[in-house]
């Protein structure tokens, strides 16, 4: 079996390779560590991907992302210290064929066994169903599709540098959980059993360092500690500085301060009783509701400001930030990319001749028609303004995207609209790159669009236009 390692560590890589010949696998492996290298490295058809999730230079989420449009049938498995459940869980979801702790490599063989026995995930060979969903709770299905794919951008793109406080209340409200990291095994064994009984969720580590790898997964409103060093390095975490901590001390008041001057939010002695201990519980549990539902609050919000309400395409703010950001996207992972500038041909008449109720439902007959057409997971679309959408898709060469304008183009004419029979056509305007390179290039691409949309309406309407990014003129050619 050939083996292809994402790792910078060479001593993790043989601790994964010996692992596996223990367990009667023979294996040839290619270890790398940057990007270039695992392009160069994927030509090479390896059986089996095994990736590290945090590197110098790189990251196994890119890495799975690379993978997934490149070479979806090799099983692609992460063995990482740093991933976390919650984005294990999620890049099973996304396709990836296991997740195994770094200290648990035992079954890391029978994970590639199994992966090799039943092939490609279904989610990766077919990229038109695979499912991104968020959670049930995200809100609508469309708000689900649009804020799932924020978050394939947001693991694509990590951001390297420690995002202001405001950044981080928008992207992750604590969570109503306290993380309890105790030391001192008496005194973690009774908050233990005390703390739930203030109804807190808690979530128990056992040192520091896994502590401050639980806080990088999951912004907690709490945390209970008696390790200074763990809240000097808390507060370094962007994660950390949304977090309420509670010193817990076993010594006097100069210690107190230290963790105060560390960043502790408050200290409670760690024979505290009675009264004097409820007091701090309250105030904890005070500060787990405001989480819960400032957590609430900003995932309806964050509803509320994806999702157009007629039509449940992305409203246009949704795509002025994301569109950039899946350029760049295509730029750094080397994928084509392309956008479709889409209105409906002589709406107005609609409206004048039969009223703005029966305008909205076409609106919404038409966009259900061209999300009909799209990839689920991968292509989305967002009202620009009135009956003018923009769809956007990703990983599609200049020719895939002409040809599904022109298969959008004909469900629109197809069949007539609303049981009035109406009949109705639109107009589309192709921009597409299979080489993602240039300065202010969304913009660009946007406006290359809307120039080909108006040139489809200028020869007559009902058509695809496509155009092209030039820095002296503008070129078009009908589809």
């Amino acid at each position: 079996m050939q083996l292809l390692i994402v790792e910078d560590n060479v001593s993790d890589a043989e601790l994964t390779v010996r692992q596996l010949q223990a367990e009667g696998i023979e294996c040839t492996w290619t270890r790398v560590a940057t990007e270039d290298a695992f392009r160069d490295a994927l030509l090479s058809t390896p059986d089996v991907i095994i990736s590290d999730c945090t590197l110098p230079y790189f990251d196994g989420i890119s890495a799975f992302s690379i993978a997934v449009a490149e070479t979806p049938e090799i099983p692609f498995v992460f063995v990482s210290g740093t991933l976390g459940d919650e984005r294990a869980r999620e890049a099973l979801k996304h396709g990836a064929a296991g997740y195994i702790a770094k200290g648990n490599r035992k079954h890391l063989a029978q994970t590639i066994r199994s992966a090799l026995e039943r092939g490609p995930s279904p989610h990766r060979r077919a990229s038109d169903r695979s499912l991104l969903h968020a959670g049930a709770e995200a809100g609508t299905g469309a708000a689900q599709h649009l804020l799932a794919r924020r978050r394939v951008l947001d693991d694509t793109l990590q951001q390297r540098e420690s995002p202001a406080m405001t950044s981080i209340m928008l992207r992750a409200a604590p969570s109503p959980a306290a993380l309890l990291v105790i030391e001192a095994q008496l005194t973690r064994d009774r908050f233990a059993k005390l703390l739930p009984l203030a109804n807190l969720e808690i979530d128990t580590a056992r040192g520091a360092d896994e502590a401050l790898e639980r806080l990088a997964d999951r912004v907690h409103a709490l945390m209970f500690t008696d390790n200074i060093a763990l809240i000097r390095g808390a507060r370094e975490l962007p994660s950390g500085e949304a977090t309420h901590i509670v010193f817990v001390s076993a010594g006097g008041e100069s210690l107190q301060a230290e963790a105060i001057r560390a960043g502790a939010n408050d200290c409670v002695p760690s024979d505290t009783c009675g009264e004097h201990f409820w007091t701090h519980v309250t105030s904890a549990r005070r500060i787990a509701d405001f989480a819960a539902s400032l957590q609430l609050a900003l995932r309806y919000n964050g509803v509320l400001s994806t999702i157009d309400e007629l039509t449940s395409a992305g409203r246009r703010h949704y795509f002025e930030e994301q569109f950039p950001r899946e350029v760049e996207r295509a730029a750094r992972l080397g994928r084509p990319l392309a956008i479709l500038m889409a209105d409906i041909d002589r709406f107005k008449r609609i409206n004048d001749r039969h009223g703005h109720q029966i305008g909205d439902q076409v609106l919404k007959e038409f966009c259900r028609r061209i999300s009909g057409g799209l990839r689920i997971g991968r292509d989305w679309i967002a009202r620009f303004g009135g009956d003018e959408f923009a769809v956007v898709l990703p990983d599609t060469s200049a020719s895939e995207a002409c040809a599904v304008a022109g298969r959008l183009c004909e469900s629109i004419r197809s069949e007539a609209f609303d049981s009035r029979e109406i009949s109705i056509t639109a107009s589309f305007g192709v921009c597409a790159l299979d080489h993602v390179s240039g300065s202010n290039l969304a913009e660009r691409m946007v406006s290359a669009a809307d120039a080909a949309l108006y040139e489809s309406k200028r020869r007559g309407r009902n058509r695809v236009t496509a155009g092209c990014i030039t820095d002296t003129e503008e070129r078009f050619s009908s589809v």
